[in-house]
């Protein structure tokens, strides 16, 4: 299992992980919070985060990771 980072995750911080080429995938999401876990271009995880901001919760049940589509 990734570590658990203490920052919290934002919408920007998925854009630019995806950007550099690396994946994430949403690991538990709920109305409250949502955990994901960030991942290597290999799809290995490298970090876990999380997040309480209702944007980002809303962004993720909507947006597709590309490992969700393998």
């Amino acid at each position: 299992m990734a570590p658990t980072d203490t920052e919290a995750l934002t919408v920007e911080h998925l854009h630019r992980w995806v950007l550099s080429g690396a994946h994430w995938r949403v690991v538990d999401i709920s109305n409250h919070r949502v955990v994901v876990d960030l991942c290597a271009c290999t799809g290995e995880s490298v970090e876990r985060r999380q997040s309480v901001d209702p944007t980002v919760i809303a962004y993720l049940r909507t947006a597709v990771s590309d490992l969700d589509l393998a």
